[in-house]
């Protein structure tokens, strides 16, 4: 293979008409090399892990009840029990001490309440403890509402067609210090209050526990937790589902799982999807968030003309990703705004601008985020790949950004990864793949790259269509677009078959390690203007090595971004 490795300062002078002692021979009707040498630049691909994906979670069979029989009122409760054979019985329980309620199956027995003055199907009352097992609650209330101090437990039963709420604890959060159990049972089909509200479990204060259960068909949310400043909920979801939140006109609609202020929340081996707003929204300002996903999946955010986005973090989180797949979403897969977001195993497949024809990001990363993320895959994306955004930090390892879309509604972008704003970000290990715009597009902001290869880098899909708005003329599809005050420190990187490989004004690049950046089968290897010391750009690159290109190196000004 006939590539060649250059001295900077020898094609600085042939591209200005001057001599270079030991260059080699250039021949202009190639871009500086003979045919032969451009028909022999050889791929150089990286090595990189790709993440794990969740396995799908199998869920047993819930049956519901369906017999359309008259109701029969309910019998008393013995001492402290109700057992209740098959059939539908009418009327309204109010627990004071302790009950427990059992049937003949969720299919066979049904407790229905029609009056509107009860609280609930079953109110529990301070303190007081209930057990439902076997049964399926229906009416015109609430399901089940429950008190402070009070325990709750719910096995293999469905709760559907009640008004408002699944399950309410504690509507008044504070000192509610209250539990819940929900296992191997059904919430949903929730119809809503003259509100509009109606939801699957709001929780007010205390220990949750769900696991082998399904939560679906409510406008607002399928679980929220409202917690207390001083007091840490504690919030465990194994082997379950939310799906079908349908909602999102107003803030506190659409969500999968909701939870504000201080709580320690795992979800594992479960999914959400079919959501309007977003998929999971954790935020506090005061107390920490904990938050955990381990094999998780989040697919499908509904269409709506609202703000949308998939996993936020907003505030003093500390989140853990471990095995965590998102598909479908709108706005972001995964927002972070001041948290900290540690994230092994972490794919995203199609992510499209939200109702308001904003973001796009797969990752949008801002305001004070620091992440650590090891094996991540990005796949079509619109806008970009990742957005970070102000002062915040991301350090990646073992990834790949490919095919992100121009934005749907003015076909402008499309970038790999985009930093601004005094944003920083380490990648290592990694490939950016048919992306538009730019691979990596810094402004005012620090790269660093070790074993990266950024190629086939696209034009915005304006320039296709003919409708840019923004430098209608200017092609782009560069490798990596350095501006206002940006830096770049590289050890071994590849630029391939981008339009300028390496595109930069007002910046600067610094090498380290093996000081080396592979420039092939670009329009231009590197395109520079605006450079305060051309001599550090060359002593920087001198390192380099060159094959194929249109030219080795352009001085074309060009027009500049001020930021997604």
């Amino acid at each position: 293979m006939r590539c060649f490795l250059l001295v900077f300062t020898a094609f600085f002078a042939l591209s200005c008409g001057g001599s270079a002692g030991n260059a080699p021979e250039m021949n202009a009707g190639d871009g500086g090399f003979s045919g032969e040498a451009a028909d022999e630049c050889e791929e150089r691909p990286v090595s990189y892990q790709k993440p794990s994906t969740p396995g799908k979670t199998v869920f047993s069979e819930i049956k519901k009840y369906s017999r359309n029989s008259d109701c029969v009122p309910l019998p008393e409760a013995e001492n402290g029990e109700l057992a209740l054979g098959e059939g539908c019985f009418s009327g309204c329980l109010k627990v004071g001490k302790k009950l427990k309620i059992s049937g003949k199956g969720a299919e066979n027995t049904m407790i229905v309440c029609n009056d509107t003055e009860s609280a609930a199907v079953v109110e529990v009352l301070p303190d007081a403890g209930l057990v439902i097992e076997d049964v399926s609650l229906s009416g015109s209330v609430r399901c089940i509402y429950a008190e402070k101090g009070s325990r709750t437990e719910i096995r293999k039963s469905v709760l559907s067609h009640c008004a408002k709420g699944g399950i309410n604890i504690c509507p008044d959060e504070s000192g509610c210090r209250a539990d819940l159990v929900v296992s191997d049972s059904f919430i949903g089909d929730i119809d809503e209050a003259p509100s509009g509200i109606s939801y699957g479990i709001s929780f007010g204060n205390g220990r949750l526990d769900i696991s082998g259960s399904e939560i679906s068909g409510v406008n607002s949310f399928g679980i929220a937790v409202w917690g207390e400043s001083g007091e840490k909920n504690s919030v465990n979801i194994e082997d379950s589902r939310i799906s079908g939140v349908y909602g999102g006109l107003r803030s506190y609609e659409g969500h999968g799982f909701y939870a504000e202020n201080s709580a320690s929340v795992t979800i594992k081996n479960s999914s959400v999807s079919d959501t309007a707003a977003s998929f999971i929204l954790v935020s506090s300002e005061s107390g920490e968030m904990d938050l955990k996903l381990v094999d998780f999946t989040a697919e499908n955010i509904l269409e709506t003309g609202e703000e949308q986005g998939g996993i936020v973090l907003d505030g003093n989180v500390s989140a853990c990703l471990e095995r965590v797949l998102v598909e479908n979403s709108r706005g972001n897969a995964l927002f972070s705004r001041g948290a900290r977001l540690y994230a092994e195993d972490l794919s995203v497949k199609s992510v499209f601008s939200d109702g308001l024809c904003a973001n796009g990001f797969a990752l949008q990363l801002v305001d004070g985020s620091e992440s650590f993320i090891k094996r991540l895959s990005v796949v079509s994306a619109e806008k970009a790949g990742i957005l970070l955004d102000g002062i915040c930090s991301a350090d990646i390892e073992d990834f790949e950004i490919i095919s992100t879309r121009s934005d749907s509604c003015t076909y402008e972008f499309g970038v790999g990864a985009a930093v601004q704003d005094g944003a920083s970000v380490i990648m290592r290990n990694g490939l950016f793949s048919d992306n538009r715009e730019s691979g990596i597009l810094a402004i005012d902001a620090a790269v660093l790259l070790e074993n990266v290869e950024i190629r086939d880098t696209r034009p915005r899909s304006c320039t296709e269509t003919g409708n840019c708005l923004f430098a209608p003329d200017a092609a782009f599809g560069h490798g990596i677009s350095l501006y206002s005050s940006s830096k770049l420190q590289f050890g071994s990187v590849t630029l391939f078959n981008n339009n300028n490989g390496l595109n930069i004004a007002a910046s600067e690049v610094a090498g380290f390690g093996s000081k080396s950046i592979f420039f092939g089968k670009n329009s231009s290897a590197v395109n520079a203007w605006d450079i305060d010391d051309l001599g550090m750009l060359d002593e920087n690159l001198s390192n380099s090595s060159f094959c194929g290109n249109g030219s080795v190196f352009t001085s074309d000004s060009q027009p500049v971004r001020e930021g997604l």
